[in-house]
């Protein structure tokens, strides 16, 4: 396996999934300081240092960490709950995601929420989401009418090559390809219901203080 590979799957076990486990001190940004991330890779790969750090996160078109005067973290995916920081941004018109079946049709009905992660994960266009729908069997893509949930007052946050919302209100899930029935526009759909909130959804972190 090449230092790259080494590197990417051990930083995103640290920082995604298991900080705790390697005894790092994370910041709620997601943030772990440089030399803490270092000491954590050469426990396990004494050979890699500081040095392939910094090359993987600034490799071109690696878009999954960053390193500032604040430490390492990565951008998205996280299995626990990171604070945004930064100001939302205003969305492109339109933002995509893939799904399987069963979930294509309960967002139509019930806005994207979260699954596994506590925020949902959005592509920039097309063909990035059916990159990325390879991990299901007959994946759908959602069009997420962006420009009128920020309207709305949903808040948007770009992370490396996704976009980070708290949630999308079904009135806001547009076209679905992919489904049996064919596809679905967001005019068939019934709209949200206003208990539906807006913005960031806080929820208790999994890691150790």
């Amino acid at each position: 396996m090449s230092n790259y590979r080494r590197i990417s799957k051990l930083l995103s076990l640290m920082l995604r999934h298991r900080a705790e486990e390697f005894g790092l001190e994370m910041d709620p940004y997601g943030f772990v300081a440089l030399e803490e991330v270092v000491a954590a890779v050469q426990e396990r790969h004494p050979d890699l240092g500081e040095e392939d750090v910094y090359k993987l996160v600034e490799e071109p078109g690696q878009h999954r960490f960053e390193i500032s005067e604040r430490g390492v973290r990565a951008l998205y995916g996280h299995s626990f709950f990171v604070e945004m920081d930064g100001e939302p941004i205003k969305p492109p018109d339109r933002l995509y995601m893939w799904c399987g079946v069963k979930d294509a049709q309960r967002f139509r009905q019930q806005g994207i929420k979260p699954k596994d992660r506590f925020y949902v994960h959005l592509s920039i266009g097309r063909q990035e989401a059916e990159a990325r729908s390879k991990k299901v069997d007959a994946p759908c893509i959602i069009e997420v009418l962006t420009a009128e949930a920020y309207a709305a007052g949903v808040e948007f946050y770009i992370r490396g090559e996704v976009v980070l919302t708290s949630g999308v209100p079904a009135e806001f899930v547009g076209q679905i390809s992919g489904l049996e029935e064919g596809t679905v526009n967001v005019g068939e759909q019934p709209r949200a219901q206003a208990a539906m909130g807006y913005g960031r959804r806080m929820r208790k972190s999994t890691r150790t203080p």
